[in-house]
């Protein structure tokens, strides 16, 4: 089972059934190469202040990343409630909430030489699972081009239907995530994925949105992260 790839114009219905069929769908220049240009010029100042900070066995010891992204780079406003996000994570989440929230927002740059990320899934923050309910979604912006050399995530398709991370699934196949800059990778919070291996000689950017049910707890507090000002 491989991850589908769509123009924007897609047909919805198509690109919502591929989602909810194996867990993720790419969605190919959504925004400009220029709106990406311009934010990954934002994101680099802290990219440099936070470099290597805080590596661990699974964030990685050549992978930069931060929170507190609509403070530092503004340009990532319109990527949050583009109308492609929110008109999925109305069908993903609504069904179980009167409103969803931002669950966290992260920038990713990695570096040359990472290895392959643990794979995982980002709902096991949560010590409920009810069949059918998914907790959150995930959105993960090329800020430049995805491949398989240089890090695009690698998501193994169909590991949602495991209803929780003691059921496992197969691990050993899995699809990488190559997209150019400005496309999406959707996918499920229940959905196994993880950053892949950078054998490349530059850095790969990404931006990863997560949207989570109203009524669970934020995993990053956007309300302290976020000044009132921004968020507005």
């Amino acid at each position: 089972m491989d991850i589908e790839s769509f123009d924007e114009d897609a047909s919805f219905e198509h690109i919502l059934s591929s989602l909810r069929s194996t867990g993720a769908v790419i969605i190919r220049d959504l925004a400009d190469r220029d709106q990406m240009d311009a934010l990954s010029k934002e994101l680099r100042p802290r990219f440099d202040d936070c470099f290597l900070d805080g590596q661990s066995a699974f964030d990685g010891t050549k992978t930069n990343r931060f929170n507190r992204v609509l403070t530092n780079a503004p340009s990532a406003a319109p990527l949050v409630e583009h109308e492609m996000v929110v008109a999925i994570a109305d069908e993903i989440l609504l069904p179980h909430c009167a409103n969803y929230t931002i669950g966290s927002m992260t920038a990713i740059e990695i570096l040359p030489g990472e290895s392959d990320q643990a794979l995982h899934r980002d709902d096991t923050i949560y010590p409920i699972a009810l069949a059918g309910m998914e907790l959150q979604i995930g959105v993960m912006w090329a800020v430049n081009d995805f491949t398989s050399n240089n890090g695009g995530t690698r998501v193994v398709a169909g590991s949602h239907r495991h209803l929780r991370s003691w059921h496992l699934p197969d691990l050993s196949v899995w699809s990488s995530a190559e997209m150019p800059a400005g496309s999406a990778l959707f996918y499920l919070g229940s959905t196994w994925h993880g950053g892949g291996a950078n054998n490349s000689e530059a850095s790969r950017i990404g931006l990863i949105n997560t949207y989570c049910l109203g009524w669970l707890r934020q995993e990053s507090n956007q309300y302290f992260e976020t000044p009132p000002n921004v968020a507005r």
